[in-house]
């Protein structure tokens, strides 16, 4: 379980906005993520360790590798987030030009409809909820807080801007 420094935001190298929440695991790795753009980051996420890098950026979508954020202050790559929870999950979706956030809702199955739905390798059973992502709900790639307030994990916060 991660745990929030007490003094848990900082500044943002891409909007300059105290909008960045950090967390530090129990194996003393550090996360962040900024509530503005939806962009995390990993202490191991180096720049310069193609092993570690590459490794993450074969499992994900291309859309993430292209977006990718070089912070150079830091010494780390930024990547937009990919959020799953008990409501649903949120992702970016489209190409590097043109993109938005997602957010698709948990659904719960009908026992009608279950047998649409077998569980892989387990014969006689059904998934009693799936990813409804035929009733998705898309916001601008500039809304990812809105996305989050709308899902219920995150609140209305005062975000101050910095003169840089």
């Amino acid at each position: 379980m991660a745990k929030q420094q007490h003094d848990n935001t900082e500044i943002s190298p891409i909007t300059n906005t105290q909008s960045v929440i950090v967390e530090l695991n129990e194996d003393g790795m550090e996360s962040r993520i900024c509530m503005d753009t939806g962009y995390t980051t990993q202490t191991k996420y180096k720049i310069g360790d193609e092993k570690v890098i590459s490794e993450y950026e074969a499992s994900t979508s291309q859309l993430i590798r292209d977006l990718k954020f070089t912070d150079e202050k830091l010494g780390q790559y930024w990547y937009l987030t990919t959020v799953m929870f008990t409501q649903g999950m949120i992702y970016p979706e489209g190409t590097k030009e043109d993109w938005k956030w997602v957010y698709a809702p948990i659904i719960q199955i009908s026992k009608k409809d279950q047998k649409e739905y077998p569980v892989p390798g387990k014969p006689g059973e059904y998934y009693e909820t799936r990813l409804g992502v035929d009733v998705a709900e898309y916001y601008e790639s500039n809304q990812f807080s809105d996305v989050c307030k709308r899902v219920g994990v995150a609140k209305e916060v005062e975000l101050t801007e910095l003169d840089g």
